[in-house]
């Protein structure tokens, strides 16, 4: 799974948290059942949703624990589209993991609906909020409670091919007015097909580009029908049109985006780190590097993140926790998340980012904005009430400010607005 299909979640909705709610208080919540392990048995269970090749770092880590402590870690993988759902019939039953490895933007959803536990005493005790970056750790607060701890984070930043925009004879972009004008020069140079590569596919994930122009231009995903949600479709707008970027991009999801940026069709894309390896392995003779996004108003990208969590009522929930503070131990993070392909959510592991390329990423962390709150809990509706408004743009059926208007009013309809 990539970095967005981690990010675009099926949310949990609303009817069936109101059901897991009603359950919970009639005390029908609780772990420690068989399926979820069982107190006292020495198992702690642990569900996740990495498939194959992603979850076999994940393994080979939670193998060294069970070496190194001699606790078993009974693992469970459940496909991402089905994993809410199966956490709620979980909770149902009384049978919820130790652990539960959720999307960090579906916290506050588990919690309001008591699938996962509150974790402040334990957070007290342990003392090392304070090395995380702070859009990731507030991903796990809900009402100023945490319930769940950065696992890892992902960010975005600018692919870009050297010799193609050698051959065009560009510059790397720093502000998105040089990117357009570097994008457009590369396509009509003949250097590339088209100058940029990014995902604009149906639904949340085909938002993320023109959710980061909007970030740059001073902009929200909760404010995108003002000015730099205008400004952003208006530039997409422009990309199209001057053919920087592809007609078809609207149809393509992120792999699609980088499978045209490794295969030298387009001259730069905009990705997360989870591509890093995509390009080594596919492309492997390829001059290529990456740059910080570019700037307009502010600088900004977009946080993907995972929390661990502890599954309400577990039957092991001390072994839970003492694993969950394993893994987020410096040392561990600096073997596994090379390995997995992604950044840490703590700035105080230097080993896992000594590849420049990684690190340029893991530099762009302090620009992360991600949504809080309720936008948190409506962020997979908004983000694809902004994918129809550029796909209204990108197809001439609305002018950029009416695609802004539009979708702006489905998000405050969501956010009870």
């Amino acid at each position: 799974m990539t970095r967005t299909r981690a990010l675009r979640r099926s949310a949990v909705t609303a009817l069936a948290l109101t059901t897991t709610m009603s359950l919970a208080a009639c005390g029908s919540l609780g772990g420690g059942g068989a399926a979820a392990g069982g107190e006292g048995d020495g198992v702690v269970t642990f569900w996740h949703y990495y498939g194959s090749p992603h979850g076999d770092a994940l393994t080979a880590i939670l193998d060294d624990y069970t070496a190194e402590t001699g606790v078993e870690v009974e693992a469970r993988f459940i496909p991402y589209d089905d994993f809410n759902r199966t956490l709620q019939q979980a909770a149902a039953a009384g049978e919820l993991p130790d652990i539960a490895l959720i999307n960090a933007f579906d916290t506050a959803q588990m919690a309001e609906a008591g699938i996962i536990e509150d974790l402040d005493s334990r957070v007290e005790a342990w003392g090392e909020k304070d090395a995380y970056y702070e859009t990731g750790w507030e991903s796990g607060q809900v009402d100023g409670v945490t319930y769940g701890i950065p696992h890892l984070a992902d960010v975005y930043a600018l692919y870009y091919n050297e010799d193609i925009l050698a051959k065009a004879g560009v510059s790397v972009p720093t502000t998105w007015d040089e990117l357009e004008a570097a994008a457009a020069r590369i396509t009509e140079s003949g250097a590339a097909s088209y100058g940029m590569a990014m995902s604009g596919i149906e639904g949340a994930e085909g938002a993320t580009g023109i959710l980061l122009r909007t970030l740059a231009a001073g902009g929200d995903l909760a404010d995108v029908g003002g000015e730099a949600g205008v400004a952003a479709l208006e530039s997409v707008q422009r990309m199209t049109a001057s053919g920087a970027l592809s007609p078809g991009f609207l149809t393509w999801n992120e792999d699609d985006a980088m499978a045209a940026f490794t295969n030298g069709e387009a001259g730069m894309a905009i990705n997360s780190a989870s591509a890093i390896n995509v390009v080594r392995d596919n492309a492997p003779d390829m001059v290529w590097n990456v740059a910080p996004l570019p700037r307009d108003a502010t600088e900004a990208t977009y946080l993907s993140a995972e929390n661990l969590t502890i599954g309400a009522g577990s039957g092991d929930a001390d072994a839970a926790w003492e694993l969950i503070e394993w893994m987020q131990r410096p040392e561990v993070l600096e073997k596994y998340l090379p390995a997995r392909n992604k950044l840490p959510a703590r700035d105080d592991v230097p080993g896992a980012v000594t590849d420049p390329i990684r690190a340029t990423f893991a530099d762009q962390l302090v620009h992360a904005w991600a949504p809080n709150g309720e936008l948190a809990s409506r962020s997979n509706e908004a983000l694809s009430l902004l994918q129809q408004a550029l796909q209204a743009v990108v197809s001439g059926a609305a002018a950029p400010a009416e695609a802004a208007k539009t979708a702006q009013a489905g998000i405050d309809e969501a956010l009870g607005n």
